[in-house]
């Protein structure tokens, strides 16, 4: 787990725009819709809510593909990634709250324990959107242990851990068992035979036919929070059936420039834009409405639903690509900042010693 000596992997351009287009679909598609659809009472729109699970078969592809480095250098690249844009976030979402009077000047350092207590422990969900970071990262320092197993085991081995792990998802739904073995799934990107995905599928089949018989609502929404069997057996059946189709279609969309500019975009800030993405949403939705209103468009074209769901994820998108690249000189500044007093402390410790 630690060469340093390993050489660069060329980076697998595929990766990237399925990533981009991964999080076009989840900011732009499935959180807007949910204005007007709600897949906790819709199970039709609840079946279209996969996008999670692939997002860390990503991040286990992408590991795969990575050049190794230590494990100091790969946590050190976890938090200028991860904790320090979503410290921006919240500073930022903070300090809004507070100016618009819903958090007293009083109450800040107490609001700030609460959040991080909430992000970092098992309160996360009350976060909403960003209820993920915990397991994300859990599962992200576990990577390097995970694919030091899986550069180990064979396929039987490989087998044996997902039936494992599907059995323990049954008795305990938890977020670190789901997405963990989606991220390990990852990990075989590139070493994937035909008929060893129709093995697992097989697996996953059967496991859905047995919480079905035992009467677990055909909900994927319902199953997401904790993730149940059902939940992993559904969305792994997905990401396995629409795999090969689904690059086929993201790489044919790519070739048309405008469509490859947003993806690009979506794929380089995809987290930044996730992060912010709720609050931009409801500002344009807001917006839209307050808009309609004051130009007395209520009555006309404007205020149909696949009309008014046209313009607001349209624009929602365009402003999401804005934020990001408005917010990531901000991240790197913090990110300059924190290096900084990092090793300014370290420094002065190591000068005492």
């Amino acid at each position: 787990m630690n060469n340093r000596n390993t050489p660069a992997i060329e980076r697998n351009h595929d990766l990237d725009i399925f990533r981009g287009v991964a999080m076009i679909y989840i900011v732009g598609f499935m959180h807007i819709i949910g204005y007007w659809i709600d897949p906790h009472t819709n199970n039709w729109l609840s079946l279209a809510d996969v996008v999670m699970p692939i997002i860390f078969y990503i991040s286990g592809a992408s590991y795969s593909l990575s050049q190794r480095k230590s494990y100091g250098m790969y946590v050190k690249g976890r938090i200028k990634r991860i904790i320090i844009p979503l410290a921006v976030y919240m500073a930022i979402y903070i300090l809004h709250n507070t100016i618009n009077g819903e958090i007293a000047p009083q109450e800040l350092p107490r609001t700030i324990v609460k959040y991080t207590y909430y992000t970092f422990a098992d309160k996360f969900e009350n976060l909403g959107h960003i209820w993920f970071i915990t397991p994300y990262l859990i599962i992200a320092l576990l990577l390097p242990i995970m694919h030091f197993v899986s550069s180990r085991i064979n396929q039987y081995g490989a087998y044996a851990l997902l039936l494992a792990t599907m059995v323990g998802v049954y008795f305990y739904p938890n977020y670190i068992l789901c997405y963990g073995i989606t991220t390990f799934a990852g990990l075989y990107y590139l070493r994937s035979k035909p008929y060893k995905s129709i093995v697992v599928l097989l697996m996953f089949v059967a496991a859905i036919i047995l919480c079905m018989a035992q009467g677990r609502v055909w909900n994927i929404q319902i199953n997401k929070f904790p993730p149940t069997l059902m939940y992993l057996s559904y969305t792994s059946c997905i990401i396995i059936l629409l795999h090969q189709p689904l690059k086929w279609l993201c790489r044919q969309v790519y070739r048309i420039n405008f469509i490859r500019y947003i993806i690009d975009q979506y794929a380089h800030n995809g987290y930044i834009i996730y992060l912010y993405h709720v609050n931009i949403i409801q500002f344009v939705h807001f917006t839209y409405y307050t808009l309609c209103e004051k130009l007395s468009l209520q009555d006309t074209f404007v205020m149909h639903p696949l009309c008014s769901l046209t313009i607001i994820a349209t624009t929602t998108l365009i402003a999401m690509i804005a934020v990001g690249k408005i917010v990531a000189p901000i991240n790197d500044i913090a990110t300059r900042i924190c290096s900084y007093t990092w090793h300014k402390c370290t420094s002065i410790f190591a000068t005492k010693a």
